[in-house]
């Protein structure tokens, strides 16, 4: 893994020439040192010697995230390469979104039109939150909103400061 950006992209800040790979191999760079402190993080699975024969194919799945310490890594390691583990997350990863952006599914002419629609919801419920409604909600209260009805409080599930997720001071957890 490469988790060192100027270890690939050397002196280019733009990131849209890889200078150091233009100049080294990817073992040289792996089994080089790499610095992540005061840096944006990056991640690049790093292959080399790859053979395929005529029509073959090859799948590179790749995780990224943050340990609290350097010895978690082995034992974080061994479950993402448990078989089907990646299918599995990917699987439930898509029920997910599924269940959140339900309330949002269109049914028009132009299917990728109602597909925008869900992913406009879930990027705007990533930012902002989900509003859910709190307390004692009867069948009064549900014909007003929470500036009307003082029983009632929203509740943001997701809720986040602003809406950089990739941000590392971001400590928080989606569950």
């Amino acid at each position: 893994i490469i988790y060192d950006g100027s270890k690939v992209f050397g002196e280019d800040t733009t990131l849209l020439r890889p200078l150091m790979l233009q100049s080294m191999s990817i073992s040289d760079i792996v089994e080089g040192p790499q610095y992540a402190s005061a840096k944006t993080p990056s991640a690049f699975a790093a292959m080399e010697n790859i053979d395929l024969a005529s029509g073959g194919d090859v799948t590179v799945t790749t995780y990224y995230g943050k340990a609290r310490h350097i010895l978690d890594v082995p034992v974080i390691a061994r479950r993402l390469m448990q078989p089907g583990f990646s299918q599995y997350k990917m699987s439930r990863s898509r029920e997910i979104i599924e269940q959140i952006t339900a309330c949002a599914q269109t049914h028009t002419s132009a299917a990728l039109f109602d597909r925008h629609v869900q992913q406009m919801f879930l990027d705007n419920s990533l930012r902002g939150g989900i509003p859910n409604i709190l307390g004692d909600v009867d069948d009064d209260a549900k014909m007003r909103n929470v500036m009307e009805d003082k029983r009632l409080k929203v509740f943001h599930l997701f809720s986040r400061v602003h809406g950089d997720l990739e941000r590392d001071y971001n400590s928080f957890n989606i569950a």
